[in-house]
């Protein structure tokens, strides 16, 4: 697909000299539905710099990180084009997920990524470079990305469980449906934490069932968690006293399948370090 996409691209925009360019998204992914934008990722460009308007102008929509552009026919391209002065303030953000390295580090004193800049930082590290291989080779690298998926694991895992133990509370206090959006969030963030140690990072549940389903592609015998997320994506989460030890089970048996990947073994050390080894280590 990027081989595909990769001249049209370049027939229509052009990109400026000393930047890097990547195809991102869920079309990189290979996770891309019928209709699906094409998404684009500029890192490195001047900070003046804008593609050509040409016989089309973009919808121009400023963000906190990057100018998003938004291109709607043939086909409808997304573009984020990163602001230069925001990217040695990411950098310098994203190089403290190293400090899961340290089991003993407090998870209130790891970094805090919102959405956002999860999504770049996702995109930056798997997208397929369409210009500039040596700009985004520099930036990846003083990103710190290497820790990204270990470090995503472990973060969703934490949250899965502080949801899924608030769920109980509300149940407990008579809120049904307090429980039930709680338990579901639960479940969504183990299911992120599980394809993280298999490198998928996700920053949004939008494409949580493709994923799912691609991972499984690759590893038919994967986390019972990913083997049952059918069921439980499609309603398997109503909060009663079964259905709480069903998600503490997947749990436990994501805790015990970590270890057996690059990304989940440091996930699995640092959790281990806050308390959630798996039962009988």
């Amino acid at each position: 697909m990027t081989d595909e996409l990769a001249g049209p691209l370049a027939r229509r925009f052009s990109w400026p000299a000393g930047s890097g360019v990547l195809l991102a998204g869920s079309t990189a992914e290979g996770v891309a539905m019928r209709g699906s934008n094409v998404n684009v990722l500029v890192i490195g460009a001047p900070d003046d710099w804008a593609p050509a308007g040409g016989p089309e102008e973009p919808v121009l929509r400023p963000m906190g990180l990057a100018r998003n552009y938004l291109y709607e026919h043939d086909p409808a391209v997304n573009m984020d084009v990163l602001r230069p002065d925001r990217m040695d303030d990411l950098a310098g953000l994203a190089r403290g997920m190293a400090r899961l390295q340290d089991p003993s580090t407090p998870d209130l004193e790891l970094p805090v990524l919102d959405t956002l800049e999860i999504r770049f930082l996702a995109r930056l590290r798997a997208g397929r470079i369409l210009h500039g291989d040596r700009v985004v080779a520099e930036w990846r690298d003083r990103m710190g990305l290497r820790w990204l998926p270990a470090f995503h694991c472990a973060t969703t895992y934490l949250t899965a469980v502080h949801f899924h133990r608030k769920a109980v509370t509300a149940l407990a206090d008579g809120l049904p449906l307090d429980a039930s959006v709680l338990l579901r969030l639960a479940v969504e963030h183990l299911l992120v934490s599980a394809l993280a140690a298999g490198g998928r990072v996700l920053h949004e549940v939008k494409n949580l069932g493709r994923n799912v389903g691609a991972a499984l592609a690759a590893d038919p015998e994967g986390p019972l968690l990913l083997r049952e997320a059918r069921t439980l994506l499609g309603g398997g989460t109503e909060p009663r006293p079964e259905t709480f030890a069903l998600i503490e089970r997947y749990s436990a048996d994501l805790l015990h399948r970590l270890p057996s990947t690059a990304h989940g073994r440091p996930a699995a050390a640092y959790l281990a370090g806050q308390g959630h080894a798996p039962k009988g280590e």
